[in-house]
């Protein structure tokens, strides 16, 4: 592992503060001019390497190569050299930290239009280094930093040209998502570094962003180098079903295994993914900024709603010990079966029994109602059984109902009768 150089200083004024990236032959750090505290980043060669006059030399040549291209998507090189601890170094303005391979791993998919503004950049960039005479050789998502601009657009840079690829520089441990980008003749050890070796990765990547995953993947290096060599991606369709059309063929065209069926430079890339970005609407895209901004709006409003509810539920407390308050103006409960009277004249021969709808307060054996009036005093009522009775020869028999006597459902046999004249008493 190479040394880390945090907290050391770079050509006695520039402050190296973090790692931005560890890479295999150079790391990039994040770093700070000690007198404008202004911020950096600076590409430092691995002290086992700054001894080595050609990797020096091939280090300053792509420092120069990449100082002469001018263009939005490649880190603008502000000084290189030997300090004199003997530190091989670059010097680059401040450059985004976030790579689109954590975005993915992040947010998943990308908006299609978000997808082909960043493979158009990617293209773009790429056309400009290969015009300038350099390589990439070793690009992935992971060499893709991302940046917002002020309108909520996106500014993707490449990183790391000129980096070994895992075949190349025999990485140990490597795992199998590092051979994901790279293209079939460099898996069938064929093919070194060229235009249509960076047109194959940035085919990769574009697939990725829609898909969220690579084209290939696999369990071991070699199970990936293999898919690289004989099989075809899978359809976008198994991933999602707003990719617009057009877009599969430009990213299939990228991908073909034979570099002569690619795009003849990234330029021709470039115009195509450009003239796509044209027909799909900007109002279905959305940058990385908006994923964050959905996030937030997210995060506050259910932050909002739960302090409403808190407060509401804390200031408009309710008494759980409540009691029932009657109605002034409510109707008495009536029964369910119809009054035969015989519940109230039971009542009325409870000593000191009180009926309840008059100022009355009846004594033993006084019927309610005040005016003496009995109902049952003509009723005949039927003996239980058990008794012997003869018929009299006249016909009459207690078990035979008089005529216009009604039978109630409690068995009381009532009978009309004359009743006197009542003498009432106004209460």
């Amino acid at each position: 592992m190479a040394q880390d150089l945090t907290g050391t200083f770079m050509a006695e004024k520039y402050r190296l503060d973090s790692v931005l990236r560890n890479g295999f032959a150079s790391n990039l750090y994040r770093a700070t001019h000690r007198l404008m505290d202004k911020p950096f980043a600076i590409r430092v060669l691995h002290p086992h390497l700054a001894v080595d006059s050609a990797e020096v030399e091939k280090f300053f040549a792509r420092a120069k190569a990449e100082a002469a291209t001018e263009h939005p998507g490649i880190p603008a090189v502000v000084d290189f050299g030997t300090d004199r601890e003997g530190q091989v170094y670059c010097i680059y303005q401040a450059i985004p930290e976030g790579s689109l391979k954590s975005l993915i791993s992040h947010d998943g998919q990308f908006p299609a239009h978000s997808a082909i503004n960043v493979g158009r950049q990617i293209a773009s960039a790429l056309a400009a280094a290969h015009v300038g005479g350099f390589i990439h050789g070793n690009l992935t998502a992971e060499n893709v930093l991302l940046s917002n601009t002020l309108e909520g657009g996106i500014v993707a840079q490449i990183v790391d040209f000129g980096s070994p690829n895992p075949i190349v520089a025999d990485k140990e441990n490597a795992e199998p998502s590092d051979f994901a980008y790279l293209s079939p003749g460099q898996c069938s050890g064929s093919e070194v570094a060229t235009e249509q070796t960076d047109i194959y990765s940035a085919g990769v990547i574009i697939y990725e962003m829609f898909a969220a995953v690579p084209p290939f993947a696999g369990e071991k290096p070699t199970d990936v180098m293999l898919k690289h060599i004989e099989e075809m991606p899978a359809p976008l369709v198994a991933f999602r079903n707003d990719v617009p059309n057009g877009v599969e063929a430009v990213i299939l065209k990228a991908l073909s295994k034979d570099p002569a069926m690619r795009h003849t430079s990234a330029s021709e890339l470039a115009s195509e993914l450009e003239a796509l970005e044209t027909t799909v609407p900007k109002a279905a895209a959305a940058s990385a900024s908006g994923f964050w901004k959905t996030a937030v709006m997210m995060v506050l409003g259910i932050g909002l709603l739960a302090a409403a509810l808190i407060y509401a539920t804390s200031v408009k407390q309710t008494d759980p010990i409540t009691s029932l308050q009657p109605d002034a103006s409510g109707q008495p409960v009536q029964p369910l079966n119809p009054a035969t009277g015989i519940e109230e004249r039971n009542l009325a021969s409870i000593p000191g029994f009180a009926d309840a709808n008059s100022n009355l307060s009846l004594q033993p054996g006084m019927l309610p109602g005040g005016d003496g009036y009995d109902p049952w005093a003509n009723s005949r009522s039927l003996q239980p059984p058990g008794g012997t009775y003869s018929i009299p020869p006249d016909g009459s028999s207690p078990f035979t109902m008089d005529p216009g006597c009604t039978m109630l459902p409690s068995g009381l046999l009532i009978c009309p009768t004359q009743a006197p004249a009542p003498n009432t008493t106004p209460t």
